[in-house]
Order: C-alpha cells, then structure tokens, then sequence
C-alpha cells in the first residue's frame, strides 16, 4: 500500500509540474532580454531611456538616440538584466563589461599618479592601507588639510575657458579616431594648467565628471511598475501628473490589488497604473479601464512598455467613459433582454478557421511559401483575438456587477467623478483617489464626511529626499522633486444599512467609559519603600 501511495504521490506531483509548465500565467519571466521586449537603460549622468529590442530595424518603432546620434539596439537582445555596457567610439555600438563593472568606471593608473596614489593599489581595487580609491583620495586631503587650506582652494581659479590646452577640433578628432574614453580624460587633466591647484575632492569630482562625459556607460533595467514609473517621471513628469514610485506603490496597497480581484480604474496618466496593475495581478482577474474618446489607443503605447503578456494583456477590459458618466446610466439597470450580436458572431467562429473560396485563390497567386506563411500568421492572429474578445455586454455586465477596488487617477475634478463611480463599487470595499493638487482632495474628503459616504478616510502625502552616501560628503541632493502627488483613501459604506457608528456621541461615551474606569481603578498593594515615595509625593502636590 506504501508502494502505491509513493505511486500515486509521484505521478501528482508530474502532472501538477506539467500543468505548471503549460500555463503560460505561472512561467516566470525570462532572466535576459528578448526580442520585441522593451528595456530601460539608465545612464551614469542620472538620465534613463527607453529602447525598444527588435532583430529586424524595420519594424523597431523607437529609435534609440543618444547624444544627437542613433544607435541599433539588436546587441541588446539576449543579454542579462543588470548588465554594465560601454559605448565603444570605434566599432560605435554599446559592447557588454565583465560582471562587476559599475556605471562609473575606476579611475585609470595613470590618473591616479596625476592624483598622487599611483602605485599603491592592490588586485582587490584597494590601497595599501586597506582602502578604496576614492576613500584613499578623502584620506590624503584630510591628513593635508592644513596644507590644502593654505596652498590649494579655489580662490585663484577663473571660469574664463582659457585653463584647458586642448581645443573643441582636437576632441572631436580624438573621437573620431576611435579613442577610448580614458585616454581622452587622461588628455584632458594633462592639458589642464589648473588641475594641479585643485583640492583633492575637486580632482576627483573633475574627473568622474569627464567620465560621465566622455566614457559613456548605461545599466540594461527591467521594466516594471516602479522603473517605469521613475523613467517617465524624470523624463516627463507633468504627463504623468507628478506621479513618483513610492505614491504609485501607495495606491496598489491602499487598493488592495491582488490576483483574482476586479478592479476598476479611471486612469488619465497615459495609461501607467493599468499597466502597473496588469502586471501585479499577472493575468488572473478583471480591470476594468475606462477611457475617453473613441479607442483606448493613447493606452497601447505605455502598456506596451510592460512586456505584458497574453494573459496580462487579456485581463484588461476597455470600458468608454459614456457607459458610467451618461446621463441616464444608473448601477444595476442592465437591459437583460438586449440581444448580444457580438457574442452571436463570435459563437459562430470555427478553430481552425476554414478557408474561404477567395482566401485561397489569393494564396495561390503569392509567389513564396514565406509570404503564404506570414498572411496565415496575421489571418490566425486576427481570428483569434476575434474569439478570445470580451463583448460590449459581457463588459457591460462585470461593470454593473460592482467591483473590489477602485482606482481614480485622473485630471478631472475627482468630487463629481468619484460620485460617479462609488455606486459601481461594492460595498466595504476600497477605494483610492490620486491628485497632483491637495485642494480639490480635501474638496472631496469634506463630501465624503458629510453625507456618510465612506469611512476610514485619510489624505496623505508623501515626502522624499533622496540622498548622496559618499565617504565624508554624504548630504541631501541639490535637486529633488518638491512632491508626488496626493493620495485620499477610503472605504465605501453600504448605502442602506450601512452607518457610520464612530460620530460625535459615540465618541463622548468611549471617553467618559474610559474616564471612568479610571476613576474606579483598584490600588496595587506596595511596599513601605513605595508608601514612602507616594508620601513624599502627595506631599510635593500639597506644596
């Protein structure tokens, strides 16, 4: 019988790994690069581009332009998340660096003679005395710092443009000829008749920003929610409605997004929390997106940036705005009799499609099997897409049906919108309502308290200082975004039985209840020590 049960066991365990294998929802995405992926890449100056990876130039979309000039992004394709590349000038494309490298690249040997701690350093990328270079530089001018003081500041220094030996022709031949980065940096400290006089920490600063200049590095990032979000917001952030990472995590969580939940969403941010949402359920559930205008196709190019997948992208469900924001549309009234044509013309879908008298004459005139292969690609692809899409009235149905959470992330006035939509949310279920102004949020948080609309509300903000960590000279950024927006959060009360029971009143009872058990507590027994010290003290409270 043990025999049996192991049997049994083992044969369980194959089939739940097969069936684990071909579910496309539970494959976890690829490690490297794939073709037709976007990525972002993040750069040593603090910019981050996007880039669209496709083998065939013809059908890339964006074209990756950096510094005025066009590069192919194909080398892309099959390399690592996480991968260091540096622009090579001579074969002019981005080539991958061994694991390790960092987007500021170490300074040369030869610089660090110039600096004055050539020689010192050790197959581990730190000096004799243990440290990095970068620590032994702050080391040496603390340990100067008397002599810096004296001989080296900046007071004698002229920004005129006459300190540096090497003319703008000589660098742009220098690039042209193919020099690496380095040499053209170790060109320019030798050609600079001030870089003796500097301080050590202007030396190195000087340096790491000829680096950034001149030894062009980028860093290959997934895109997901919070990539995406900070490339868009450091790139744009006006279109996006100011809208930082931490306030986008914010609104998944106070919406409590999850796998299998329906959410319904009213997003004006091109289209980046829905994409952010289709990724977090990864396929199971329902959002519902609604959209102005006549096709949702200001969406299509930030989801694209996702890499979702089939079943991410499936879960999306266009709803136009007409369908809540009419005039006459109340929740529940669904016209059931209606007939649904779409779901009609669907149900009379064959797989596989057979083909028709005139597909295959067509076909025959074509002169390649490979045009003949890719027409019956698109014609399968169309059929497809005809048959796994949703209808009006299925759409229509999951809407009036109410939904778990709900999502408001739009540059409209949110009181008139939010009244709108509250009635398609079920009741003691979460609501959130994102703005990039503070006003029109307490507008409707002063709504929502007075007509007992929802409770647990709370408006909130968040504040950010991003920081710089270095050896000696660790302070907050010059440069920093002033907020990310304003977050109002919720819970929707039933509107029949539903009360807010924590008012006024009830509030003065749990006061006085607490008050008065208080009053009647009972005295701990002490000892003569303690019996001394509340002596002293009733007798300090006399005084």
């Amino acid at each position: 019988s043990r025999s049996e049960e192991q049997r049994t066991t083992t044969t369980m365990s194959k089939t739940i790994s097969t069936t684990i294998e071909s579910d496309p929802l539970r494959q976890s995405p690829s490690d490297t690069v794939e073709d037709g992926q976007y990525i972002i890449l993040e750069f040593s100056d603090g910019r981050q581009l996007f880039a669209h990876c496709i083998r065939d130039k013809k059908k890339c979309q964006t074209k990756l332009k950096i510094n005025k000039k066009h590069y192919p992004t194909q080398p892309f394709i099959g390399l690592k998340y996480g991968t260091v590349l540096e622009l090579n000038r001579e074969k002019d494309k981005f080539v991958p660096l061994p694991l390790g490298e960092d987007l500021i690249p170490e300074v040369d040997e030869s610089l660090l003679e110039l600096l004055g701690l050539g020689g010192s350093k050790t197959t581990d990328g730190k000096n004799s005395d243990g440290a990095t270079t970068a620590e032994a530089i702050i080391i040496n001018d603390l340990k100067s710092s008397s002599a810096v003081t004296l001989n080296r500041d900046n007071r004698n220094l002229v920004d005129n443009n006459t300190s540096q030996g090497i003319t703008h022709e000589r660098l742009e031949k220098l690039k042209e000829d193919g020099k690496c980065g380095a040499a053209i940096i170790k060109e320019l400290v030798e050609n600079s008749s001030t870089f003796a006089d500097k301080t050590e920490f202007s030396k190195q600063k000087y340096i790491k920003r000829k680096q950034k200049k001149y030894q062009l590095r980028c860093r290959v990032i997934r895109c997901t929610g919070a990539t995406v979000c900070e490339a868009m917001f450091l790139k744009d952030q006006r279109r996006i409605m100011s809208l930082r990472q931490d306030s986008l995590a914010q609104i998944l969580s106070y919406a409590n997004v999850h796998a299998g939940s329906q959410v319904l969403i009213f997003d004006t941010c091109l289209g980046l929390v829905c994409g952010a949402l289709a990724q977090r359920m990864g396929g199971y559930g329902k959002i519902l997106s609604l959209y102005t205008g006549q096709q949702p196709h200001a969406f299509f190019d930030m989801l694209g940036r996702f890499n979702l997948s089939y079943g991410e992208m499936s879960s999306i469900l266009w709803v136009h705005s007409g369908e809540v924001f009419g005039s006459n549309v109340k929740c529940g009234e669904i016209n059931v009799e209606e007939e649904d044509v779409e779901k009609a013309e669907r149900d009379c879908f064959e797989w596989p499609c057979p083909l028709q008298s005139h597909t295959a004459k067509y076909l025959g005139k074509m002169k390649t099997d490979e045009k003949r292969e890719e027409f019956l690609y698109k014609r399968s692809a169309r059929f497809a897409r005809k048959l796994a899409r949703h209808t009006t009235m299925e759409t229509r149905t999951w809407l009036h049906n109410q939904s778990d959470s709900l999502i408001i992330v739009s540059k409209y006035d949110p009181l008139p919108t939010l009244r709108k939509l509250l009635p398609f949310l079920a009741s003691s279920c979460p609501f959130v309502v994102f703005g990039e102004h503070m006003e029109p949020l307490a507008e409707c948080l002063h709504a929502l308290k007075s007509e007992n609309l929802a409770i647990n509300l709370r408006l909130s903000d968040t504040w950010m200082r991003e920081y710089q960590m270095l050896a000696g000279r660790s302070h907050p950024n010059m440069t920093m975004s002033q907020s990310g927006g304003f977050i109002l959060t919720g819970m929707k009360l039933d509107p029949i039985q539903g009360i807010n029971e924590i008012d006024e009143k009830v509030l003065q009872e749990m006061r006085s209840m607490v008050m008065r058990g208080r009053r009647h507590k009972k005295k701990r027994p002490s000892s003569n020590i303690n019996d001394e010290d509340d002596g002293n003290r009733k007798h300090v409270r006399k005084t």
